[in-house]
C-alpha cells in the first residue's frame, strides 16, 4: 500500500512540473524563450536547438542582440528607456511611459494620438497627459512631440526663446507661404520682422530622434500575423520569431552504458520531450487565442476602436476551455500584425457596459466613442449637458449613467458643457 502511494505521488509531482514548465514557457516573450531553450539545449544532449529566423537574419546563431546594442551608441529606444527608468518611480507610470516609447517614430515624434496610447495603456487620458508632460522634458528636447509645432515649441521653451512672437509664428507655420501679412498681424509686428523671428527658430531641430538613427532599433516582430482574404480573416503564427527544437531520439539507446548512465539519459530524454511538448502547446494556445480574438473583433480591425465588442479574458477562456490565467499569460506582451498596423493582443479586450433590456451589449470603448461623437456633433454655442447625452444614448438603445458620462468626458479630455460653451464664445 505504501509502495502504491509513493508511485502515485511521484507521478503527480512530475506532471505538476511539466505543467509549470508549460505555463512558464507560455508566458515568455520570444527573445526570453529563445535564451531559455538555448540554455536547455546546451545542458541536454537530446535537444537540438534552432534559433528564430528573425534572430538569425540579424546576425546568425551566435548573434547577441543585447551585446551588439551595448557595443555601439544607444538607440533612440534605449536612450528613452534609460530616462524612463530614472524619471518614474511608480511601476504604473513607468508602464504608461513605455507605451509612449513604443509609439515613437524615428524622428522622435509620436506616431499615435495621446487618446489612442491612453486607451492601449488602459489609463485615463488625464493621467496619460501627465506622463507625457514628463516625457517631453527628456533629452534631447523635442522628443515625444505630437506635431512639428509641438516639437519646436518644446525646444524653444527649453532654449528660453519662447517669446509671444516666436510662439505665434511656430503655431502658424503654414501661414509663411503666402499669408505673411496676416501672420505679422497675429504676431503684432511688421511683415519685415518675420524673417528675424524666423531666424530665432532656425537653429531648432525638427526631428531630434534622427540623432540616434546610427543604429537600428532592435525589432521584435509580432508573434501572430492576421490577414484578410475573400473568405474572411486568417491568423497564423509568425514562425520567424519562434525557436524550434528537435528531440534527438537516435541518441537514446546505448546498451554499453552502465545502469546509472542509462537512468540519467532516460531522464534527459524525458525532459527533452517535455520541453518540445511545452513549446508545441505554447504555439497552439497562442494561435487559438489569436484566432478567437480576431474572429470576435473583426469589425474592430476593419473599422476602428468604436466597433470593439465587450470581450474579457473569461470569455476567451470559456471558448477555448482553459483557465483565464492561461489566456492572460498568452496575451501578455504579445503583438499581432494586421494589414494596417501591429497591435498588442490586450487591445482586443474591452469591458462591457450595461445597456437597456433587450439591446445588444456594447463595450466601454464603443460607449466612449459615442460620448465623443455626441460632443463633436453638438452645437458649440449650445453644448449638450451630461443629462442630454444620457437621453441621447437612451434613444439609441444604450443605458449609461450620468456619472459615467462625466467620467468618460474626463478620460477623453472633454470639458463640461459650461466649459465648452465658454470656449466657443471666447473663440
Amino acid at each position: 500500500m505504501e509502495l502504491v502511494q509513493t508511485i502515485s505521488q511521484s507521478q503527480t509531482m512530475q506532471m505538476g512540473g511539466q505543467l509549470l514548465q508549460s505555463l512558464a514557457i507560455l508566458g515568455m516573450a520570444s527573445s526570453d524563450l529563445s535564451e531559455h531553450i538555448q540554455e536547455r539545449a546546451e545542458a541536454n544532449p537530446y535537444v537540438s536547438y534552432r534559433p528564430p529566423a528573425a534572430f538569425v537574419a540579424r546576425g546568425g546563431e551566435d548573434f547577441d542582440a543585447v551585446a551588439a546594442v551595448a557595443a555601439d551608441r544607444p538607440s533612440l529606444m534605449a536612450h528613452v528607456v534609460e530616462q524612463i527608468e530614472r524619471a518614474f518611480a511608480a511601476p504604473s507610470d513607468r508602464l504608461i511611459a513605455l507605451h509612449f516609447a513604443e509609439a515613437l517614430e524615428p524622428t522622435g515624434w509620436l506616431s499615435q494620438p495621446v487618446e489612442t496610447i491612453a486607451l492601449v495603456a488602459g489609463c485615463p487620458l488625464r493621467k496619460a497627459e501627465q506622463v507625457l508632460e514628463v516625457l517631453q522634458g527628456f533629452e534631447p528636447a523635442g522628443l515625444f512631440a505630437r506635431s512639428l509645432s509641438d516639437c519646436l515649441l518644446i525646444q524653444a521653451r527649453e532654449a528660453d526663446l519662447l517669446t509671444w512672437e516666436v510662439e505665434t509664428l511656430i503655431r502658424n507655420l503654414d501661414m509663411l507661404d503666402g499669408r505673411r501679412a496676416r501672420l505679422a498681424e497675429l504676431c503684432d509686428c511688421e511683415v519685415s520682422d518675420i524673417p528675424d523671428i524666423l531666424g530665432q527658430i532656425r537653429g531648432l531641430n525638427p526631428k531630434p530622434g534622427l540623432a540616434y538613427d546610427h543604429v537600428a532599433v532592435p525589432v521584435f516582430p509580432p508573434d501572430l500575423i492576421a490577414t484578410r482574404g475573400e473568405d474572411g480573416w486568417t491568423v497564423e503564427l509568425n514562425r520567424a520569431t519562434t525557436p524550434t527544437i528537435t528531440v534527438r531520439e537516435d541518441h537514446a539507446s546505448d546498451d554499453r552504458a552502465d545502469r546509472e548512465a542509462r537512468k540519467l539519459r532516460r531522464k534527459a530524454l524525458a525532459e527533452a520531450r517535455a520541453l518540445a511538448l511545452a513549446l508545441e502547446r505554447r504555439g497552439d494556445t497562442l494561435l487559438r487565442t489569436g484566432a478567437v480574438l480576431v474572429a470576435r473583433q473583426a469589425r474592430f480591425l476593419e473599422r476602428g476602436t468604436a466597433y470593439l465588442v465587450p470581450l474579457t479574458l473569461d470569455d476567451v477562456a470559456a471558448e477555448l476551455g482553459v483557465h483565464a490565467s492561461t489566456i492572460s499569460r498568452a496575451v501578455s506582451g504579445r503583438m499581432i500584425q494586421t494589414p494596417t498596423r501591429a497591435l498588442p493582443l490586450r487591445a482586443f479586450f474591452s469591458r462591457p457596459v450595461s445597456t437597456m433590456p433587450g439591446s445588444v451589449a456594447v463595450s466601454r470603448d464603443s460607449m466612449m466613442d459615442f460620448v465623443q461623437r455626441a460632443v463633436e456633433d453638438e452645437d458649440p454655442r449650445d453644448p449638450l449637458s451630461d443629462d442630454a447625452i444620457v437621453m441621447l444614448a437612451q434613444r439609441s438603445g444604450l443605458q449609461i449613467a450620468r456619472r459615467t458620462v462625466a467620467k468618460y468626458r474626463s478620460t477623453l479630455g472633454l470639458g463640461s458643457s459650461y466649459e465648452r460653451r465658454r470656449r466657443a464664445i471666447g473663440a
